[in-house]
């Protein structure tokens, strides 16, 4: 998570062949030329030597989440949003998620104090076993 200040430069040095990924929460920043926008993502090239260089545009602060590793080789199975390395492992997420184990959907929309008691307000209602009921498979859902 990086916070740079309007006009600002960000930069971070990365090992040859890491993916890196950038998530824009809020402005809009300058990444190898391309201006990426509020609620928008890029990815960066594999490749050494050349670094993370976010420069703040637009006039405003930007706050940016920024995921960089090393590739891991291991198999990938995509079903919808779910990628994992076996369908085993989409078939149990989807489970898990339905149960709500994977916590509540962001809205990216709020600001972090209204997100930020959105949360709360879920906790509770989960703690109190409220929520959107059961559904055909039995699985108690969290979200109303």
């Amino acid at each position: 998570h990086v916070e740079i200040g309007a006009g600002g430069v960000y930069e971070q040095s990365l090992p040859e062949g890491w993916t890196c990924i950038v998530y824009v929460r809020r402005g809009t920043v300058a990444v190898g030329g391309e201006e990426v926008n509020m609620h928008e993502t890029c990815q960066l090239a594999r490749r050494g030597g050349d670094g993370l260089s976010l420069a703040c545009v637009g006039g405003q602060d930007a706050d940016v989440l920024v995921l960089a590793g090393e590739p891991l080789g291991a198999p990938v199975v995509a079903s919808g949003t779910m990628v994992m390395n076996s369908q085993a492992e989409v078939d149990r997420a989807v489970i898990d998620y339905r149960r709500g184990e994977f916590g509540l959907p962001w809205e990216h929309t709020l600001s972090d104090e209204e997100w930020a008691r959105r949360c709360d307000e879920w906790q509770a209602e989960r703690g109190r076993g409220t929520g959107g009921g059961v559904d055909e498979d039995g699985v108690r859902s969290p979200f109303p």
